[in-house]
């Protein structure tokens, strides 16, 4: 696909180290289509009635959901992984086959899970939902050899990212054990389904996200929002809360702890790491009109808003129906997450087309329809809250807003990778200060 684009595009390939660079291009390709069939699918499941839908309902959300945090938003992370983590550390370029295998797994386990839920079958959707989560889960942990190489990295204490940049990569082997583990041990401890998400959604999917928008403030924009010898501290810190934040839930349950408590400890990490990254010094930057991605830092806004979400639902102040997404996860997945991945991704093809920060535009129908989404979700629970009742139109008028911006997205990538005339260049600009032979990629080693 990559040799395709590329002969489209103009990319100027000049080694086989550089080759993997692009490789974020053929994710990024996935990611788009299989959002598609993740809408399809979703669509299908809330509006085809079904006693089989009813019976299974729960393994079947959980599915969907896995459609989000393994499936099409991974394969983001792990695009922007291969794209960019090889030339800010220097080191030979990952593999082309490691990125085949990823990419096979998770397009043929999206498709499984997908083709489950639409046969309304009980032993149809078990079988191809087994052999969706299997893949997968089997796709982060053949990632694990790439990882480890960025782990061991001897410029990490130089990075203005720190543990936040290479240890990310190191999780996902270990994800994809807990989660494959969960999903056979389902049928003797129902409650592993519950773990599972909520480590993938309360704790690595807030960490990636992080972590990208403080590569894009403290590295790309070199903002200094958070000194280098802070980060450790910051990436224990935040990693310890959210941990402590996911141990709450069982303990809650089983009366060990206070709701309250436990509402708190889901709250702090979002509120924690917003001070952290300094908002006031962020919309300082902005008012001084410094060039930066309108995405990024919109995502980092909403992150507050996350904690006080978690919070009001679980102290019992908001509720929601069993066929809804809780409210944060909604704000958390589409307002932070989405918004945050695809305006980085967004910034880093304009790095690859060389195209100057100050000339950079906001898709403003994307970047709209996503937050618009977002504010409706955010005022719904507020209705919720104060009527004392699950709402149910106004969810579904977000949720559309967020379908609509997958749609606009699609269409700008199918448009700007096929059809641009702009030249693409293998080695990014901004990254190329970080090769030591620039010209003859990352990783190179002269004889």
């Amino acid at each position: 696909m990559l040799n395709h684009i590329a002969g489209n595009m103009k990319i100027d390939i000049q080694s086989k180290q550089n080759l993997s660079a692009g490789s974020y291009i053929d994710l990024v390709l996935v990611a788009v289509v299989m959002q598609i069939i993740f809408f399809i699918t979703t669509i299908w499941f809330g509006t085809i009635g079904s006693d089989y839908y009813v019976l299974n309902g729960d393994e079947v959300r959980y599915t969907i959901r896995m459609q989000i945090g393994l499936g099409w938003m991974m394969c983001i992370i792990a695009g922007l992984g291969f794209g960019i983590l090889p030339l800010i550390y220097d080191v030979k370029t990952f593999e082309k086959s490691v990125m085949r295998t990823y990419l096979t797994m998770n397009i043929f386990g999206q498709l499984a899970i997908s083709l489950g839920i639409i046969s309304k079958d009980v032993a149809t959707y078990q079988t191809l939902a087994t052999i969706g989560m299997t893949l997968l889960c089997s796709s982060l942990i053949c990632l694990g050899p790439s990882a480890l190489v960025i782990f061991k990295s001897k410029k990490i204490n130089q990075d203005k990212v720190g543990l936040f940049s290479n240890t990310t990569g190191i999780i996902l082997p270990i994800l994809g054990l807990f989660t494959l583990s969960c999903w056979i041990g389902r049928k003797t401890y129902p409650n592993l389904l519950d773990y599972s998400e909520s480590l993938i959604f309360d704790f690595f999917i807030p960490l990636a996200v992080v972590a990208i928008i403080i590569s894009h403030v403290n590295r790309r924009l070199d903002w200094k929002i958070i000194k280098s010898e802070n980060l450790t501290k910051v990436f224990v810190c935040f990693t310890i809360l959210l941990l402590l934040a996911i141990i709450g839930g069982p303990l809650n349950e089983r009366g060990d702890i206070s709701s309250r408590l436990y509402s708190l400890l889901l709250i702090l990490p979002y509120t924690l790491i917003f001070i952290i990254m300094r908002p006031l010094e962020i919309l300082s930057c902005i008012k001084q009109r410094k060039p930066y991605n309108r995405m990024v830092l919109t995502a980092l806004f909403w992150i507050p808003v996350v904690g006080i979400a978690a919070f009001l639902e679980n102290a019992g102040h908001v509720t929601t129906n069993d066929n809804m997404m809780a409210y944060y996860r909604l704000i958390l997945i589409f307002g932070v997450a989405s918004q945050a991945l695809w305006g980085f991704t967004i910034y880093l093809h304009d790095d690859h087309k060389k195209l100057s920060i100050h000339r950079r535009k906001t898709n403003w129908l994307i970047y709209s329809s996503l937050n618009i989404g977002s504010i409706i979700t955010f005022l719904t629970m507020i209705v919720s809250w104060k009527q004392g009742e699950p709402i149910d139109v106004y969810p579904r008028i977000g949720i559309l807003m967020y379908v609509l911006s997958f749609v606009l997205i699609s269409l700008n990538w199918i448009k700007d990778i096929f059809f641009s005339l702009d030249d693409w260049h293998t080695v990014p600009m901004y990254y190329d200060q970080y090769l030591e032979y620039p010209k003859e990629g990352s990783g190179f080693e002269p004889e």
